[in-house]
């Protein structure tokens, strides 16, 4: 009888592999096997409970990731309504990783896998901004203070040293508060919380929305200064503000473009975004098969990050394996 190995939030910590710099590394693997077709993904199921306007769903997220990882899985996510401003360390996301060994489908390991969500959608953000932020970026703005926000603002500090401000800005200015105070004593990077959005966003070179704002909030006027604009959230930008780049790159664009939430790609469905207008998918630019557009402000770059699971099922492939050397987790009949 084969055995299940089942790991805590606190063992999949332990083995290192949401450490970002780490993370990233496992993210561009998956980028270039995804590019290269050794990785797929289907389209999501969701079931949503808050209506089309609000990220309130749960998910159904199946893939595979060939290549060194060689798994099946899934991830499941359920994504609920704001938490308490105080708590840091609360996320409303939640979400299971599953995996399997792609070719005998034998169960290896079920985990939590919220913090691999943060890490990876981080790590996304930071391949992107390597590869797509304007060479003389002095001032990111970073839309949102919740759970994801704190791998944002390392993505950035990882990505772009040149920087010397994140203004960071959240509804109600507390949790912005409290993650510019968590991290300022870390960095020589300014990190002022802003009361307003558009005390954020004004001079900013680049621009991350990162909420779960049930209206989007991201108009032409408030994207003028901007070069590049990372859209994590789900709500962000109007379509107004879509029309403001020349360029829009994507994770990905044929499995979403029918089903998911975000804004993108519901404003496609309406007919305010032609597919045409999409440059490229970042796998694509990561491979070198297709060269990034250098973001300006003559050149305005949007990008786009649906999120896919074969990141979840190839950092959660890599915990497994640590913790197998580790001696972390706990092992279950199968």
């Amino acid at each position: 009888m084969s055995n299940v190995l089942w790991l805590s939030r606190e063992d999949v910590r332990a083995t290192g592999v949401c450490d970002l710099a780490e993370t990233i590394k496992i993210v561009e693997k998956a980028f270039r096997l995804f590019d290269d077709k050794q990785a797929l993904i289907v389209q999501e199921a969701a079931l949503r409970l808050g209506g089309d306007g609000l990220d309130q769903a749960c998910y159904t997220l199946p893939a595979y990731v060939g290549g060194a990882f060689n798994v099946c899985g899934l991830k499941w996510s359920a994504h609920g309504p704001a938490v308490d401003p105080a708590d840091m360390d609360q996320s409303r996301i939640q979400a299971t990783v599953v995996i399997n060994q792609a070719d005998q489908g034998i169960p290896l390991a079920v985990m939590n896998g919220t913090e691999i969500g943060a890490a990876r959608t981080g790590a996304v953000s930071a391949a992107a901004l390597k590869r797509l932020a304007p060479a003389d970026c002095r001032k990111v703005a970073l839309c949102g203070a919740g759970g994801q926000a704190r791998r944002q603002l390392e993505a950035v500090l990882l990505a772009l040293p040149q920087v010397e401000e994140v203004a960071i800005w959240s509804r109600g200015n507390e949790r912005n508060r409290r993650l510019a105070g968590a991290y300022q004593g870390t960095t020589a990077v300014r990190l002022p919380p802003c009361a307003e959005v558009d005390e954020a966003v004004a001079g900013a070179d680049v621009i991350i929305g990162a909420t779960s704002a049930p209206e989007p909030y991201l108009t032409p006027e408030r994207l003028k200064d901007a070069s590049l604009y990372c859209h994590i959230g789900f709500n962000e930008i109007s379509g107004d503000g879509v029309d403001q780049f020349r360029h829009i790159v994507v994770d990905t664009w044929e499995e979403a473009k029918e089903v998911s939430g975000q804004s993108l790609f519901r404003l496609y469905r309406e007919g305010r975004v032609a597919e045409s207008r999409i440059s490229a998918t970042l796998g694509a630019i990561i491979a070198g098969r297709v060269a990034a557009p250098q973001a300006s402000r003559e050149n305005k770059v949007m990008f786009d990050a649906f999120g896919l699971p074969i990141f979840d099922l190839s950092v959660a492939k890599e915990a497994y394996d640590r913790a197998q050397k580790l001696g972390l987790g706990t092992q279950v009949a199968w």
